[in-house]
């Protein structure tokens, strides 16, 4: 079978970040300087898991309801 021939504006030019030294992306920012204390990290879970299981738990508390509308 022939292998058939590209065009010019079918080619892409391809180029690997890696290959650029010294280029930063714009939303890159310089990492954290101190590391997040105990007391953050169980606010932070406190807070993720009341947001979600809040409404799980009223949804399932009124389940009849749910089921007779």
């Amino acid at each position: 079978m022939p292998r058939m021939r590209c065009s010019a504006c079918f080619r892409r030019r391809v180029t690997l970040l890696v290959l650029q030294p010294g280029r930063r992306r714009a939303h890159s920012e310089p990492p954290r300087q101190r590391p997040e204390s105990t007391i953050e990290v169980a606010v932070a879970l406190v807070v993720f898991f009341t947001a979600f299981l809040t409404r799980s738990g009223y949804v399932l508390s009124n389940l009849d309801q749910f089921r007779r509308e």
